[in-house]
C-alpha cells in the first residue's frame, strides 16, 4: 500500500511528523531520527526529501503557517531558504495581511448600526486565525525558548500586528460609544486575543479544555467577549 503513494504524499507525512516532533521537543532536542520514526520511515529516507534538520524545520514552519505548499512535481531533496529568510518572509506576509477581513473593514468604516454584530464578526475571524495557525504557533512557541529569533518573530512579527490593529479598533469604537470604554484599551486588546487564543489553541493541551468541541469553544469565547464589550443598549434585550 505504502509503495503506491507518490513521493509528494509521503513527504506530506514527513512534514506532519516534523511538526509534531518539533512542537513536542523543540528545535534543538528534536532529531531527524525522531521525525523518521514518527513518519514510519528510516532516517536515511528523510534525507532523500530534505538535506538538513534546519531545512526540515523551515519547511514545517512554512507549511504550518500556510505560507506555501509543496508543488506536486517538486524535485527532492528540497532546498528551502535559510531560517532567517523565512522569518523575514513571515514578517512581511503578516504585515501585509493584517488587518484583514472584518477587522480591516471596521477600521475603514464608520460607526456601525449593529456594534454587537461587527464585534462578533471580528472575534470569529480572529478565532479562525488562531485555529488555522495552531500547529505553527505551538511549534514556534516551543522552539522560541531556544532560538531568540523565533521568540522575536512570535512577539513582534506575529502578535504585535494583530494586537495593534485590534487596539485601534477597540479604541475607535469606544470613543464613538459603540463599545464600552475600558481602563486600558491595549490591555483589553490583549485580554481579547489571549481569550481567543486559549479557546482556539491552548485548550487542546488541557485535559478538560480538550473535551470542549471546536464549535462550543468558539461560541463560548465570542459570546463572553461580545457581552463584556458591547453596551447593553446594543444587545438584544438590553435596557
Amino acid at each position: 500500500m505504502s509503495g503506491k503513494r507518490s513521493a509528494h504524499e509521503r513527504f506530506g507525512e514527513v512534514i506532519a511528523a516534523a511538526v509534531r516532533v518539533f512542537t513536542a521537543d523543540g528545535y534543538r532536542a528534536a532529531r531527524m531520527s525522531d521525525v523518521a520514526r514518527a513518519a514510519g520511515l528510516s532516517e536515511a529516507a528523510i534525507y532523500r526529501y530534505v538535506e538538513s534538520k534546519e531545512g526540515l524545520f523551515v519547511l514545517a514552519i512554512r507549511h504550518a503557517l500556510l505560507l506555501e505548499d509543496i508543488p506536486a512535481g517538486a524535485e527532492f531533496p528540497l532546498k528551502p531558504p535559510p531560517l532567517e529568510q523565512t522569518i523575514t518572509q513571515v514578517r512581511q506576509f503578516v504585515a501585509a495581511a493584517v488587518p484583514f477581513g472584518s477587522l480591516a473593514a471596521a477600521l475603514r468604516g464608520a460607526e456601525p448600526d449593529d456594534p454587537a454584530a461587527e464585534l462578533e464578526a471580528v472575534m470569529r475571524e480572529l478565532f479562525a486565525l488562531e485555529s488555522q495557525t495552531r500547529e505553527a504557533a505551538d511549534m514556534i512557541e516551543r522552539s522560541a525558548r531556544e532560538l531568540p529569533e523565533l521568540a522575536d518573530l512570535l512577539n513582534t512579527g506575529l502578535r504585535r500586528p494583530v494586537l495593534g490593529a485590534l487596539t485601534s479598533y477597540l479604541e475607535t469604537r469606544a470613543v464613538a460609544g459603540a463599545l464600552r470604554a475600558t481602563p486600558d484599551t491595549a490591555a483589553t486588546a490583549r485580554l481579547v486575543l489571549e481569550t481567543l487564543t486559549w479557546f482556539a489553541r491552548h485548550r487542546h493541551s488541557d485535559p478538560y479544555g480538550a473535551a470542549i468541541s471546536d464549535g462550543l469553544a468558539e461560541e463560548t469565547a465570542v459570546d463572553a467577549l461580545v457581552h463584556a464589550l458591547v453596551p447593553a443598549k446594543f444587545l438584544g434585550g438590553g435596557q
